[in-house]
């Protein structure tokens, strides 16, 4: 009987274990290195493993001119299931964006943290317009 109740126990607090663990993460695309063309449309995904009722924040993030990482502003929200987000590149409402390299970071709220992922690297918004000499 004691050896029941151990098993049971045991079980119990591993379950729990498990159960604090926060959720996995990742950005899919646009992939590190990526090239993006202005005004284009183009999906930003992710997944999140596993699937939550949260509220998922997509950011753009872009260097400034002494080339430091700033925040350019939020592109949009969706539920973290929907697992991605339609974007036509250079729609930031909070900022002009222009041809250069750049970073998403998504991010979502669970239980007071916050749980957050993106580029390593950056993907680069290209011109839509070709110089011919």
């Amino acid at each position: 009987m004691k050896k029941v109740a151990l098993v049971f126990i045991l079980f119990g607090w591993l379950g729990s274990v498990l159960a604090a663990r926060p959720p996995k993460l990742t950005l899919l695309a646009p992939q590190d290195g990526a090239s993006w063309k202005l005004g284009s449309r183009q999906t930003i995904s992710w997944s999140v493993v596993p699937e939550i009722e949260a509220t998922m924040y997509i950011t753009l993030w872009g260097y400034n001119s002494a080339r430091q990482v700033i925040p350019f502003g939020v592109l949009g929200e969706m539920p973290c299931k929907a697992g991605r987000f339609l974007w036509q590149v250079g729609n930031c409402p909070s900022r002009k964006v222009n041809p250069g390299d750049y970073f998403i970071r998504i991010w979502f709220f669970q239980g007071g943290e916050k749980i957050i992922a993106g580029n390593a690297s950056p993907f680069h918004i290209t011109s839509n317009w070709i110089i011919m000499n």
